[in-house]
């Protein structure tokens, strides 16, 4: 089967969240079908990542995309009623590229991640079309006109509404919807009744995200993530602010790494703090997390499942987070994870497992043991490609079941 493969970024390496989930479903695919994949790149650092997409497809077709012109196009869009994030991501030459690849060799199936990529495949109406939603984008602006000040409040709030009016047009249009939790399932079918959805979780790879016998810091936590991305930026502020002096207060010596790329400033000055590092990009984040005693994880903002708390969960590492975080994750609260919203119920969560050595170990062991039970790639993988097989096929996909002791996640 002939399949396009549309991402919002080349999916390699598969260091963030989209890319993760992207790079192994274009593994997955191009085992058993020609894959054409089509995306934009994020600076010249992600056009050079196309190279180790050859082996898997030999048509890798990438654009990059440019900001400063995304930026324009985004601040005319205020004037019409089309969503920002549409405008933004929007590249002439790879509709150009999209539209010359159909003329010459139309595809049996178009597969399209994220909302913002639908554009570029809404006139192929006869061609099956799967849209998976990285997550309900309209319910995350929603959110981020909660907690942002005056006047992005008003910004993002205007782009909550368009987009999920977008999503609607392009979930009632296009063949079939995927989504990654049972909760965004579930919100998902009372905002758009009746369109076809499937539940598609991730995975995560835990022999490559294992833990080593290498000795911890002591007193020592970690947050990762991409550090310009407004929840973890708002995330660390507010840990930093609310919960970090609270914990230093027991625990004097205690340090924090947060460990992304791309830190904005607002997180680079959080280094003025006494014993927080910012690492910016590092080439393997396992070797941090190996070396924390605690991973915190101080979501305020969220959808679908957080990578980083199923790649901590996997080291063995215990994760201390809000319910923001830990959304959509099968775990058992006090068994496998700690969950607290409260910054004095957080911070007491942290010093109680910096405390107790028998404590950290037990929590870790049973956040390791939940990943490798319900947390594999396959399940999903297996599950996409059923979806895939009956659209293309001619049959409509009805959401298919997936086993509780197959649940899966992203990593």
């Amino acid at each position: 089967m002939r399949i396009y493969f549309l991402a919002q970024r080349v999916p390699f390496p598969p260091d963030r969240g989209d890319k993760i989930t992207t790079y192994n479903e274009l593994r997955y695919l191009a085992a058993d079908h020609q894959v054409e994949v089509f995306c934009l790149a994020d600076g010249e650092d992600d056009l050079q990542n196309t190279a180790a997409l050859r082996a898997l497809s030999d048509q890798i077709h990438t654009v990059p995309l440019a900001r400063a012109r995304g930026r324009l196009r985004a601040l005319l869009a205020m004037a019409t009623r089309e969503p920002l994030t549409v405008a933004f991501f929007r590249e002439a030459a790879l509709r150009d590229k999209i539209i010359e690849r159909f003329a010459k060799s139309p595809p049996d199936l178009i597969l399209v991640y994220s909302s913002s990529m639908a554009q570029y495949v809404e006139q192929f109406t006869n061609t099956p079309r799967l849209m998976q939603f990285a997550e309900l984008d309209s319910r995350k602006w929603a959110d981020y006109a909660r907690l942002a000040p005056r006047p992005k409040r008003w910004i993002y709030g205007v782009e909550s509404r368009r987009l999920l009016s977008y999503e609607r047009k392009i979930a009632r249009s296009f063949s079939h919807s995927l989504v990654c939790t049972e909760e965004e399932l579930r919100e998902f079918e009372r905002l758009v009744p009746g369109a076809p959805v499937t539940c598609i979780p991730n995975g995560v790879d835990s022999e490559y995200f294992a833990p080593s016998e290498g000795p911890k810091r002591g007193n020592h936590v970690i947050f990762t993530g991409v550090m310009d991305y407004f929840p973890n930026v708002d995330g660390i502020s507010w840990f930093c602010k609310e919960v970090l002096p609270q914990i230093r207060s027991r625990v004097p010596d205690l340090r924090l790494t947060i460990c992304g790329s791309r830190p904005v400033d607002q997180v680079t000055a959080l280094q003025s703090i006494p014993g927080v590092t910012v690492t910016g990009r590092v080439p393997d984040v396992r070797p941090y997390l190996d070396r924390a005693d605690v991973a915190v994880v101080p979501l305020r903002i969220g959808k679908g499942i957080q990578n980083k708390v199923l790649e901590a969960m996997s080291m063995a590492l215990p994760c201390v987070t809000t319910r923001t975080a830990c959304m959509g994750i099968e775990a058992e609260e006090g068994r496998d994870l700690l969950v607290a919203d409260d910054p004095s119920e957080f911070a007491g969560h942290v010093v109680r497992l910096l405390a107790d050595d028998a404590a950290r170990e037990r929590l870790g062991a049973n956040a390791r043991a939940t990943i490798k039970k319900r947390y594999g790639w396959a399940a999903p993988l297996a599950k996409l490609s059923r979806v895939i097989e009956l659209e293309a096929g001619g049959g409509r996909a009805r959401p298919v079941p997936i086993d509780k002791g197959d649940r899966v996640s992203v990593v």
